[in-house]
């Protein structure tokens, strides 16, 4: 496997990049603080060209799995930069949009009622649990596949999961919505470790405007199809915690319905999209 050589993860880093350097570039005047995250899409640039250049001529396996997997690590702070630069075209969130639709497609809304139907703080602490399972999932699954060895496994999951990513991050910046978190109500909260996490996570993480469609399912359906792809026999676990996940989204009221619909959309559309554009699987059956 050369590690030197631009694969087609390190080029979709690289146009995600660029595509967000330029935007920022062009709406430069409604974004405060725009030299800050132009420059990170600078340094997240030269970062690939670091990794190809000075950690991948490591042969080592540390070296050789941060080479594999640093486009997870840049998520972050690519994440981050949403929120900064997502109010260039919209000003003010679309959450009122999303709220008439969701009260005309289910006569309600979800994310409200969830909750209140079923109060009981052990679902609650299992929901924030499965939740949290999204941060562990798509990178544990990069290291079982690295560890493999599966070369051409690995590039098929890598791209898919790094193009869908910043498919979603790409929405987030041009069509700003907070979520269920706009209905400013308290998270459902189990009394226990994962909903003291993700208290800590929401409270010093989260973004506003960053919530359609989910990525945590968008994600958590590319880990499920992988998982079932290349780790079959790990599908019974994942299965049910991806479905988990997908509950948790509207039941800890971080999304709207809508926003896990067009996660679950975004997923079904990009999978095949990824898998019909990467060259590592046009030599042979995979």
């Amino acid at each position: 496997m050369n590690t030197t050589a631009l694969n087609i993860t390190d080029r979709a880093t690289l146009l995600y990049n660029a595509l967000v350097a330029g935007f920022i570039l062009v709406f430069h005047a409604r974004i405060p603080q725009w030299p800050v995250w132009l420059l990170a899409s600078l340094a997240m640039l030269a970062a690939v060209f670091l990794m190809t250049r000075v950690v991948g001529r490591y042969a080592n396996t540390p070296a050789q799995l941060l080479r594999h997997l640093y486009p997870l690590l840049l998520f972050f702070l690519a994440y981050e930069q949403t929120g900064h630069i997502n109010r260039a075209l919209f000003p003010e969130l679309l959450d009122p949009y999303f709220q008439m639709a969701e009260a005309a497609v289910f006569g309600g809304q979800p994310a409200v009622l969830l909750a209140d139907l079923f109060p009981q703080r052990w679902l609650a602490e299992y929901l924030q649990c499965a939740y949290f399972s999204y941060y562990l999932q798509f990178l544990g699954l990069g290291v079982f596949l690295f560890l493999r060895r599966a070369r051409r496994a690995l590039s098929d999951y890598l791209f898919a999961l790094c193009a869908t990513m910043y498919a979603c991050y790409l929405i987030f910046i041009l069509v700003p919505v907070q979520g269920a978190a706009h209905y400013a109500l308290p998270v459902p909260h189990g009394g226990g470790p994962f909903s003291a996490v993700m208290a800590h996570i929401y409270v010093n993480c989260e973004i506003e405007g960053a919530a359609f469609p989910s990525s945590h399912v968008a994600i958590a359906a590319v880990v499920l199809y992988y998982t079932w792809r290349y780790a079959r026999r790990a599908t019974w676990f994942i299965a049910p915690l991806v479905f988990s996940l997908m509950l948790a989204t509207v039941y800890c009221r971080y999304h709207y319905a809508l926003d896990v619909l067009a996660g679950l959309a975004t997923a079904a559309v990009l999978i095949p999209l990824w898998r019909r554009l990467n060259p590592d699987l046009r030599d042979g059956p995979h």
